[in-house]
C-alpha cells in the first residue's frame, strides 16, 4: 500500500468529487422520482392519447446506452442554441434515464393492483385524482419501494458516467489521480469506498422503508 504521501496531494480533490458526486445524485433522484411516478400513473391510469407517447418516449430512451442521452444532452442541445452548464447537463441526462427505468418499475407496482378497485371507486361517486392518491398508491408503494430503491442505487452508481462530461465527480478525480501516479488501483480502491459508503446509506434507507410498510400494513390487517 502506498504511503499516505502518495495519496494526499489528491485527497482533497477525491473528498469534492464525492460531495459532487451526492450532489449529483441527489438531484437525479429528487427529479427523477416524480416524474417517474407522473408517467406510470398516466400510463396504467390515463386516456390512450397521453399514454402511447409517454411509452413510445420512455422506450426509446430505455433503448440507448447513458452515455449517448448524456453526449445528446451535453453536446446536442448547443446546437439548437441551448447551453447547460456541464454539471446541469449530466444531471438533465441522469434523469431522463433514471425516470424511464423508474417508471417501469413504478408501473408494474400499479398494475399489480387489481384495476376493479378504480372502477368501484368511479361508481361510487369518488373523483379519480382521490381515488389514486387513497385507494391504488397506498397499496402499490409496499410493491414499489424494493425495486425503487434498488433502482436508486443503480442510479447513483451511473453518475459515474458525469466524468464523460467534463463534470469532475468521484470518478473524475480518481481516474485523473491514477493517471498521474500510474497506482490505480489505489484511487479506484478509495473511490468504490466512497460508492459503498453512499449506497451503504440507501440500502439502509430501504431496509427500514421495508420494515415501516411491514409493521404498518401488519397493524392495519
Amino acid at each position: 500500500m502506498p504511503a499516505w504521501s502518495v495519496i494526499a496531494p489528491y485527497w482533497p480533490n477525491l473528498v469534492s468529487g464525492f460531495w459532487i458526486t451526492v450532489q449529483l445524485s441527489f438531484w437525479t433522484l429528487l427529479l427523477a422520482t416524480p416524474v417517474a411516478l407522473a408517467i406510470a400513473l398516466i400510463r396504467e391510469t390515463g386516456p390512450r392519447w397521453a399514454a402511447l407517447p409517454l411509452s413510445l418516449l420512455v422506450n426509446a430512451v430505455r433503448l440507448l446506452p447513458a452515455l449517448i442521452v448524456l453526449y445528446v444532452v451535453f453536446y446536442g442541445l448547443p446546437q439548437f442554441g441551448v447551453r447547460l452548464k456541464p454539471f446541469t447537463a449530466a444531471t438533465l441526462g441522469l434523469v431522463a434515464m433514471g425516470a424511464a427505468y423508474m417508471s417501469e418499475d413504478m408501473r408494474g407496482a400499479i398494475a399489480a393492483v387489481p384495476k376493479g378497485q378504480l372502477s368501484a371507486a368511479a361508481a361510487l361517486g369518488l373523483p379519480r385524482a382521490h381515488a389514486i392518491r387513497r385507494i391504488l398508491l397506498p397499496q402499490a408503494l409496499p410493491l414499489m419501494v424494493p425495486p425503487y430503491m434498488t433502482r436508486a442505487i443503480i442510479m447513483v452508481k451511473g453518475t459515474s458516467l458525469a466524468s464523460m462530461v467534463s463534470v469532475a465527480d468521484l470518478t473524475a478525480e480518481a481516474t485523473r489521480a491514477s493517471s498521474i501516479t500510474y497506482q490505480p488501483y489505489v484511487f479506484l480502491l478509495i473511490a468504490g469506498a466512497f460508492y459503498l459508503a453512499l449506497n451503504g446509506v440507501l440500502a439502509l434507507l430501504q431496509a427500514l422503508a421495508e420494515r415501516h410498510l411491514r409493521l404498518r400494513y401488519r397493524t392495519a390487517a
